[in-house]
C-alpha cells in the first residue's frame, strides 16, 4: 500500500542540461568524468578534448568554456536522477500521479547510478565550484528527489507515520550514491537488490528518542524506538561543531589536546586553518597568504613549516589519516577475538560517528581533495584507506556470520564492502547536510548502523 504524497509538488528551478544524443550531451558525459576524477581545477579543457579525439577549439564551437562543461556534466547528473525517481513502473501503467513503491524507485535510482558509475560522485565532492544560481538549481532538484523519495518511505511503513521520513530518505541516497565512490565488483542485479535490501530496513527504522525521554535511544543499530524525527541530511552550508556522536570507549579527536607554543603551534594552527579554507572553498581557490592570515602569520612564515600549498594539503590529509588509524588501534585493543563481533562493530561505529562530527570537514578533505596530492602520498594514504575497509568489512562479515567458521567467498567479501562505504557515506553525508550539528549524530549512526548490521 502506498501513501499520496504529503506536500504540494513546488516548481523545480530552472536546470537545463544538454538535449540527449546532441555533441554538447557527448561533451558533458566525458567532462563528467575528467572533472570526477581530476577535480574541477586539475581538469582542463585539453583532457575532455584530448579523451574526445579533438582540438579545444573543436569543444568551444559547442561550450563557451570550461565552466560551462562542468555545469552541464552536474545538470546531466542532476536531471537524470531526477527522471529514474519519476520514471517507475506505477507511473508507467497507472499514470504519473500513481505514487511509486519506494523498491521501484530505489531501483530506477540505482540503475541510473550505476549507468554513471564512474562520474556519479561528481557533485558531491565537487558541487562547490558552481555558481551560487546553479547550486541553488541544482539543490531545488535534489530536494524534489528527496520529497518524493520521503514520501515512498512513507507508503512504505504500514502506519505512515512521517517520523525520520527525511532523513532516512537521505541515508538512502548516500547508499546509492556511494556506489560511485569505488569500484567493488557487483552485477547490476546484485547492486540493485542490495541497495532496495537496505532501503527497505532503513525505511522501517524508527528515530532514537531524544535523550532524556522515556527509553532513550544511542547512535547504534540497537536504538529502535520511537521518538523525535531525525535531520533530513540535505545539502546546506557547513559549520564546525565540536559534538560527537553516540558514546563509545574509543578516543575520537577530543579530549585534552597539549598546549603547543611557538612553530608549533604556527604549524598546527596552519593545518587547522588549511582545513576550513580547502574544505569550504577548494584547495586551488585558497592561497598561503589567506591561511596565514588565519593564523596571524605572514605566508613567509608559514614556509618555514611547509615547502607549499601542496605540502600542507598532504599534511592535513595525514592529520585526518592518523585519526583515522588511531581510532582502528584504539578498537583493536579494546575489543578481543572473543568481542561479539556485532558489539564490535557496534562500538566502532559510536566512535566513527563522533569522530566524523567533531571532525567532519577534516574527512571531507581528506576524501575530496586527494586529487590534489602528489602520487606518492597519494598512494600512500589510498592503502591506507583499503586497510580501514578491510577491517569494518572483515567486523560486517563475522557479525552476519555469528559462530561460524566458514570462509566467505567473494561475493559475501564485495557485499560486505559495499555495506561499509554505504555506511560511512550515510554518516559523512548526514553531517555535512545538517552542518555536523551534534543533535543528528544519533539518527545517523542509527542509519548507519542499520546499514552495517541489516535486521
Amino acid at each position: 500500500m502506498t501513501s499520496s504524497p504529503t506536500h504540494p509538488e513546488t516548481p523545480i528551478a530552472s536546470l537545463c542540461a544538454p538535449d540527449e544524443g546532441s555533441r554538447r550531451a557527448d561533451i558533458a558525459l566525458v567532462a563528467a568524468d575528467e572533472f570526477t576524477r581530476r577535480g574541477y581545477h586539475s581538469t582542463r579543457v585539453e583532457h575532455i578534448a584530448e579523451r574526445l579525439a579533438v582540438t579545444p577549439g573543436a569543444l568551444y564551437r559547442h561550450v563557451p568554456g570550461k565552466y560551462e562543461m562542468f555545469r552541464d556534466a552536474v545538470a546531466t547528473l542532476a536531471l537524470a536522477l531526477e527522471a529514474a525517481s519519476e520514471s517507475t513502473v506505477a507511473a508507467a501503467v497507472s499514470g504519473p500521479d500513481t505514487p511509486p513503491t519506494l523498491e521501484e524507485m530505489v531501483a530506477s535510482i540505482t540503475r541510473t547510478t550505476l549507468g554513471h558509475r564512474s562520474r556519479a560522485a561528481l557533485y558531491r565532492w565537487q558541487g562547490r565550484y558552481l555558481t551560487p544560481e546553479d547550486r541553488a538549481a541544482v539543490l531545488e532538484v535534489d530536494a524534489h528527489v528527496r520529497r518524493r523519495l520521503a514520501d515512498a518511505v512513507r507508503g512504505r511503513r504500514r502506519d505512515g507515520h512521517p517520523a525520520g521520513s527525511s532523513s532516512a530518505a537521505a541515508a538512502i541516497l548516500s547508499c546509492i550514491a556511494s556506489l560511485g565512490h569505488h569500484r567493488i565488483e557487483l552485477a547490476d542485479a546484485d547492486a540493485v537488490a542490495l541497495m532496495t535490501s537496505i532501503a527497505d530496513d532503513l525505511a522501517t527504522v524508527a528515530p532514537p528518542q531524544r535523550p532524556g525521554s522515556n527509553g532513550g535511544g544511542s547512535a547504534s543499530t540497537r536504538s529502535t524506538s520511537g521518538g523525535s524525527s531525525g535531520s533530513s541530511g540535505g545539502s546546506s552550508g557547513l559549520r564546525s561543531s565540536s559534538g560527537s556522536g553516540g558514546s563509545t570507549g574509543l578516543r575520537s579527536g577530543g579530549g585534552s589536546v597539549p598546549r603547543l607554543r611557538g612553530g608549533a603551534a604556527t604549524r598546527e594552527g596552519a593545518i587547522t586553518a588549511a582545513i576550513a579554507r580547502f574544505h569550504s572553498s577548494g584547495y586551488d581557490s585558497v592561497s598561503m597568504e589567506s591561511i596565514g592570515a588565519d593564523v596571524g602569520v605572514a605566508a613567509s612564515a608559514l614556509y618555514r613549516h611547509f615547502p607549499g600549498k601542496s605540502a600542507l594539503l598532504t599534511a592535513a590529509v595525514n592529520r585526518t589519516a592518523t585519526l583515522v588509524e588511531g581510532l582502528l588501534d584504539s578498537h583493536a585493543a579494546l575489543n578481543s577475538a572473543e568481542t561479539d563481533p556485532a558489539d564490535a562493530l557496534t562500538d566502532m561505529l559510536d566512535a566513527y560517528v563522533s569522530i566524523a562530527f567533531s571532525h567532519g570537514p577534516d574527512l571531507m578533505l581528506y576524501h575530496s581533495e586527494l586529487g590534489a596530492i602528489d602520487a606518492e602520498d597519494r598512494h600512500q594514504l589510498r592503502r591506507s584507506q583499503r586497510r580501514q575497509l578491510d577491517r569494518w568489512a572483515r567486523l560486517v562479515r563475522d557479525a552476519g556470520t555469528p559462530g561460524s567458521s566458514v570462509p566467505v567467498d567473494a561475493r559475501d567479501d564485495a557485499t560486505a564492502r559495499v555495506r561499509v562505504h554505504a555506511a560511512l557515506a550515510v554518516v559523512l553525508d548526514g553531517g555535512q547536510g545538517t552542518g555536523f550539528d551534534p543533535a543528528a549524530a544519533p539518527r545517523f549512526g542509527q542509519l548507519a548502523g542499520t546499514v552495517l548490521l541489516p535486521r
